[in-house]
Formats: structure tokens, C-alpha cells, sequence
């Protein structure tokens, strides 16, 4: 299991009388009663990170702990840390962390970190996400968005040509007007996307106590990864073989994991003269989109 240096801790719901401990175990204390719950990580059937809460479901019982209920950031990273570490490789657990930054912490895995591996600090900044979240879900529908462009064009010159004058003179009039169309549209639908990825930005900022964290960015021989420092031991990474593809920004280097999470790599985190060294070292082992 990776992150297992972290040491369990308890978080008190005053709204709902209970107290958990969080570590080897899951284990919830009624108020009431001096008499635990203990749950093994491996009963777990559902974990889900929403804006406010965490929720927890065994077979018979579910658990929602409040974020207002830790005492800061960092002890919101070590929870989700902890948990989603003991659930690493459980395939039957349904997971739903969906407004996160930085891929889930059940991605990961130990690995001896060697010497000849890239690594950096520091704190995303808002041209680095949304350039990233503008390629990324312009990688999944660039083909449609051209696709619908063309459509625009093709039909755009059938209506000149049906509605037009003097179509042998205008012919080379009506294709440029069509082609110029046909980009408009396209452009409009990028531009779409950019505000998207704005409002994806901003609602991050909202929903994932990442985005506000220093975050150790490494690429090495065994895999590559985001974690935020509070918790980086030196030897979590995510395996290569979890990669599916990467892409590159004017900002950033971004890798695709094959559970669709995405790891994003600031490139001004590294001098000049080693980011070509960073984007080539990626790209011997992953594909390019």
C-alpha cells in the first residue's frame, strides 16, 4: 500500500454524536455508547468525495463525515490519503472523486524513487489548469468540433448555391465565404470550451483543498505523479503502465490515466534547460495525443 506512513487520527461529528477513527481500521464510536464499530477497509462498498463531505458504505451501513467537521486542510488530505490507500486495488468498491485536480490516491503505489529522477514544488496556478482542462476535453471532441465545422461549411455553400446569384461567377466567392464559416463555428465552440474550463477552474477552487497545497510533481523510471506535500514520503508514484496518453500545453504536460484522471505538470516548476529533458522522458514512455 502506498502513503503508509501516515499515522491514524480521529475526527469528531458533534451534529451526529460520533467520533471516528481512521487508520488499519474504520472505526465509528456512538457518543452513546463506549462500544466501537470496526469496519476492515476491504468491507468498504462505496467511497465518495462530494464539495462538503466525505460518505463511506459498508453492506449494512453508510457513514457521511462533514469537512467542516477536521480541523483543517492537511487533516482533509490525510483522511482521503489513509483511506483511499487501504482501498487501492479494490475492485469492487464503487468510487466516485470526481472534482479533484490531481489524481485519487488509490492510483498510487511504493517505488523506490531513484537518482535520476524530475522532481519539483510548488502551487498550481489558474493558466496551468485551464489550459490543461481546455486540451484535455478538447482531445476527447476535437473530432466532432471539426466535424460539425465542416457539416457548417458544406452546408453553408449549398445555401449559397441555391439562394445565390450568378453562381458560375461567385463560385470561388461562395467557398471562401463557406470555408470562413465552417472556422467561425469551430472557433466559437473552442472558445465555448475555454469558458468551461474557467468555470472547471473556479469550481476546484471551491471543491478540492488541493488547488490552495504545495505539490510535489515527480517523473521518475517507475512512474510519475502530483502529491501534495504534507504527505509526499518520497516513494509514492503511479505506475507508467496506468498511463493511457499525454498531451502538452504552452503550461503544462498533462498525463491521462486510464481511470481518466489527469496529472498535470507545470513546466515553469523546472528550469529551461530541463524541461525538454521532462517532456521527452514522458513521451519515451507513454503516447502523445
Amino acid at each position: 500500500m502506498a502513503f503508509d506512513a501516515l499515522s491514524g487520527f480521529k475526527i469528531v461529528v458533534s451534529q451526529y454524536n460520533l467520533t471516528y477513527i481512521v487508520g488499519d481500521y474504520f472505526a465509528v464510536f456512538d457518543d452513546e455508547s463506549d462500544i466501537p464499530e470496526v469496519y476492515e477497509w476491504s468491507a468498504v462498498k462505496l467511497y465518495e468525495e462530494l464539495a462538503d463531505h466525505f460518505r463511506i458504505a459498508f453492506e449494512r451501513a453508510e457513514y457521511t463525515i462533514p469537512k467542516k467537521s477536521f480541523v483543517d486542510n492537511t487533516q482533509i488530505i490525510h483522511f482521503r490519503t489513509i483511506a483511499e490507500g487501504m482501498l487501492s486495488g479494490q475492485k469492487d468498491v464503487v468510487f466516485n472523486v470526481k472534482n479533484r485536480i490531481i489524481p485519487p490516491k488509490y492510483n498510487y503505489s511504493n517505488a523506490d524513487l531513484s537518482n535520476n529522477a524530475y522532481t519539483a514544488t510548488g502551487v498550481y496556478a489558474e493558466k496551468e489548469i485551464n489550459s490543461g482542462s481546455v486540451s484535455h476535453i478538447y482531445s476527447k471532441i476535437k473530432i466532432p468540433i471539426w466535424g460539425i465545422a465542416a457539416l457548417t461549411a458544406v452546408l453553408s455553400f449549398i445555401a449559397l448555391w441555391t439562394f445565390g446569384k450568378n453562381i458560375e461567377k461567385n463560385l470561388i466567392f461562395y467557398v471562401v465565404i463557406s470555408f470562413f464559416i465552417g472556422i467561425g463555428v469551430g472557433t466559437v465552440i473552442y472558445l465555448i470550451l475555454c469558458i468551461i474550463a474557467r468555470y472547471r477552474y473556479a469550481g476546484f477552487l471551491k471543491k478540492d483543498v488541493s488547488t490552495v497545497e504545495n505539490l510535489v510533481f515527480v517523473v521518475a523510471p517507475d512512474g510519475f505523479g502530483a502529491i501534495e506535500q504534507c504527505i509526499y514520503c518520497g516513494k509514492e508514484l503511479i505506475p507508467w503502465s496506468f498511463a493511457k496518453y499525454f498531451y502538452e500545453t504552452k503550461y503544462s504536460i498533462a498525463i491521462v490515466c486510464r481511470d481518466k484522471s489527469v496529472c498535470c505538470i507545470p513546466k515553469r516548476l523546472f528550469q529551461k534547460s530541463t524541461q525538454n529533458d521532462v517532456l521527452d522522458y514522458i513521451s519515451s514512455r507513454v503516447e502523445q495525443d
